[in-house]
C-alpha cells in the first residue's frame, strides 16, 4: 500500500526520497510499532499508517538532518502506535471477548437471596461510577494493566514513565478509586 502511494506520488525526486527512507527504516519502525502495541497481526498496517503519516509531511522530513530525521520517524511511529491502542481500548470498552472476561460467572446464582443480588449489583454499579470518575491516566493505566494485563515496561513505554513508576501510579489509582467507592458508599447509605 505505502509503495503504491509513493509511486504515485509526482515528484520523481519526492518519490526516490521516499523510497530511500521506507528502505533505510521500516525495520525501526516496525520495531517501534511492536514494542508498543505487541501485535504482530496489526504491525505491518501501521508501519503502513506511519508511511503515509510521513508522505503527508515530506515538505519537513526532507529538510531534517539524519539524527532529526530518526527521531521524526520513531516520533510518528510511536504516535500511530498509541492512537492505535487508544482506538482498541475505546472499541474494547463496548465489545464481548469471552469467557475470561465474561462476568457470568460472578453473577450470583439463582438460589442466592434477592437480597446479595442486589447488594452485588450496587456494588458492581459503585465500582463501574468510581472507574468513571477517575482522571484520564488512571483510568488507562487500570485498564492497561486489569483489562489488557500488560506488564510494568509496556505500560511505562505507552504512558512515557518511568518502570519503576508504574507500581506507584497503579497505588494511586486503586486508593483513588476505593476513595471514590466509599464516598459513594457512604453517600447511598444516607
Amino acid at each position: 500500500m505505502v509503495i503504491m502511494a509513493i509511486e504515485s506520488m509526482n515528484n520523481d525526486n519526492d518519490k526516490a526520497f521516499m523510497l530511500s527512507l521506507y528502505h533505510d527504516y521500516y525495520g525501526l519502525v516496525w520495531k517501534t510499532v511492536y514494542n508498543i502495541t505487541r501485535d504482530a497481526g496489526h504491525a505491518e498496517d501501521l508501519v503502513n499508517d506511519t508511511f503515509i503519516r510521513l508522505i503527508e509531511k515530506i515538505s519537513v522530513i526532507r529538510k531534517l538532518d539524519s539524527c532529526k530525521l530518526a527521531a521524526y520517524v520513531v516520533y510518528t511511529s510511536r504516535s500511530v502506535a498509541i492512537n492505535f491502542i487508544k482506538h482498541r481500548d475505546v472499541q474494547s470498552k463496548y465489545a464481548y471477548y469471552g469467557k475470561e472476561l465474561d462476568l457470568q460467572e460472578e453473577i450470583p446464582s439463582l438460589e442466592e437471596s434477592i437480597e446479595e443480588k442486589i447488594i452485588y449489583q450496587e456494588k458492581i454499579e459503585v465500582l463501574v461510577n468510581a472507574i468513571l470518575k477517575l482522571p484520564e491516566k488512571y483510568k488507562n493505566l487500570l485498564y492497561f494493566k486489569y483489562v489488557l494485563e500488560m506488564d510494568d515496561r509496556e505500560i511505562a513505554g505507552i504512558l512515557r514513565i518511568a518502570p519503576n513508576s508504574v507500581r506507584q501510579y497503579l497505588t494511586r489509582a486503586r486508593r483513588k478509586a476505593k476513595e471514590l467507592m466509599d464516598k459513594e458508599m457512604d453517600t447511598r447509605a444516607q
